[in-house]
């Protein structure tokens, strides 16, 4: 990327976070490209320049909060191998994002509850149905392995999912709503129903016993 490429994406970013914070301040009703240039100290023309239009804007930082929201929450598995702490990881990973974003979150709240946007790919539950999909999948993956239950994973996932969603609902109301706890009682509640006690990972993948002794054995003289 060069100078000139990194310049822009910063420039396309600061827009769509003071458009963020114009429409958690005045909601979508007041929020207008005059407003966001004010916000963003530029002139009108540099938006529609980068955005094209107003329902460009939008779509852009739906776009944004979407792929900021799912990329936190998947870094911190990438190094996981167990089926359950990588979905606990997600959903843990999921909910301090949207704690310490609250702006983003809320301004897609308001975007979502007035369907603001202007294309036929915009979609303003982007996220939650990203954040389903990939709970459907680790759950999949983990009745792969043998460590989960037997299950629809769809339906398991949509009830995760919702369990999540109605806790940010909450605290998109009341910002005292300790999110921490919620997603740790949502986990204990999931774990008896999803886990497989009788798994073993040892009989299903032996070469980790070899890995186990190995590190055992290691300086015993």
């Amino acid at each position: 990327m060069t100078l000139v490429d990194t310049l822009e994406t910063q420039r396309r970013r600061h827009i769509i976070d003071c458009t963020i914070n114009v429409l958690v301040r005045d909601g979508v009703a007041g929020t207008s490209l005059s407003r966001v240039a004010r916000e963003a100290k530029v002139a009108k023309g540099i938006i529609c320049y980068y955005f094209k239009s107003k329902d460009g804007l939008y779509d852009a930082v739906l776009t944004s909060v979407r792929e900021r929201t799912v990329a936190a929450a998947i870094a911190k598995i990438e190094r996981l191998e167990d089926a359950w702490e990588r979905i606990s990881a997600f959903v843990a990973a999921y909910v301090a994002h949207v704690r310490d974003h609250r702006a983003e979150i809320l301004a897609l709240r308001h975007l979502a509850s007035t369907k603001a946007g202007g294309s036929a790919a915009s979609d303003h539950l982007s996220v939650w149905r990203e954040q389903q999909a990939w709970l459907a999948d680790a759950l999949a993956e983990g009745q792969e392995t043998g460590a989960f239950k037997e299950f629809d994973v769809d339906i398991v996932a949509n009830a995760m999912s919702g369990a999540i969603e109605s806790g940010l609902l909450q605290w998109a109301h009341d910002p005292e709503t300790d999110l921490e706890h919620r997603a740790d009682q949502l986990l204990a509640l999931f774990e008896p129903g999803v886990r497989d006690t009788q798994f073993d990972p040892v009989r299903q993948n032996p070469h980790l016993e070899g890995n186990t002794q190995s590190g055992t054995d290691h300086g015993t003289p």
